[in-house]
């Protein structure tokens, strides 16, 4: 935290940690979190439950984001509505998601139906619409994060856009969208707060939910290509993971239609490794199932 020297508060953090219960630290950030004058909430809340993080990051990162805390709280309609505040790997990954589109001899305007998981306030679905799949007449996305899809929900709304968002983890994908097929579904920039077997399930879910494109990115490892790594790595300064998507897509039963990979490039902070994967017929059974 900026104006903290490193180190100053470790001994009273690990006593509060030790002394108090996960349960009261919890209800204590989410306290801390709605105190709008307080600098470097997102610390205070960290350093709270940083024990939690490290025994279970999934679920420490589904707390976040489910009570919009820490990062969830820069998911803010003035922050992230229009093109000028999409994220520039986010335009490189639509833009690949359209020269994907026309390695399969489909055009944007072929697109019907788009589904996004993990959509936050739906700024992307917007873009999408506005930009992309202009004759789409399905745009729809599930958070976790009730207080984005409420505040985005509003928003679109006074738009008069088509988008339509709802509250729902991504673990439940299967129950929430009960058979229903879209021609786009995305999956950016979630799958990084999922452990190895959760991700893969949510990837399977992903595809089982596809006609013609899943579209998914990840944390991209520094070092090697992630189609390469024999396991998820976690990075350190935040808990999150580093996933080898080209494989979840493939054990899912589907088939790697185009990939970008970028390794220790930054754009604006973020890494650049997308996955576009298509559902491969003879390796998926009725039902869904990978064979």
């Amino acid at each position: 935290m900026e104006g903290v020297s490193p180190g100053r508060y470790d001994r009273p953090k690990r006593w509060i940690r030790a002394a108090v219960p996960l349960w009261c630290r919890k209800r204590l950030a989410r306290l801390i979190g709605r105190q709008q004058w307080l600098s470097g909430r997102f610390w205070w809340v960290q350093e709270l439950l940083r024990d939690f993080e490290a025994a279970d990051p999934n679920s420490y990162h589904r707390f976040l984001w489910s009570h919009h805390l820490g990062y969830a709280e820069t998911y803010e309609v003035g922050l992230r509505f229009g093109r000028d505040r999409v994220h520039p790997t986010r335009l490189l990954l639509f833009d690949e998601l359209s020269a994907c589109l026309k390695g399969l001899g489909k055009g944007p305007d072929t697109i019907d139906s788009v589904f996004e998981v993990g959509c936050s306030l739906g700024y992307n679905l917007r873009f999408l619409e506005e930009e992309v799949f202009r004759q789409a007449t399905v745009l729809e996305g599930c958070d976790i994060d009730a207080h984005a899809i409420e505040e985005g929900s509003a928003y679109l709304g006074e738009c008069g856009s088509r988008v339509r968002l709802s509250v729902g983890d991504m673990a439940d994908l299967d129950t929430r969208l009960s058979g229903r097929t879209f021609d786009i579904t995305l999956c950016p920039g979630v799958l990084m707060y999922l452990s190895s077997e959760d991700a893969s399930r949510v990837v399977a879910s992903t595809l089982r939910h596809t006609r013609v494109v899943a579209c998914f990115s990840g944390l991209a490892d520094p070092h090697q290509d992630n189609a390469t790594l024999g396991e998820s790595a976690v990075r350190g300064y935040d808990g999150t993971f580093i996933h080898n998507i080209d494989d979840m897509v493939q054990r899912a039963g589907g088939k790697v239609q185009r990939r970008r990979w970028e390794g220790a490039r930054l754009e604006e902070g973020n890494t650049i490794y997308f996955v576009f994967a298509v559902p491969d017929p003879e390796r998926v059974d009725e039902k869904g199932e990978a064979r």
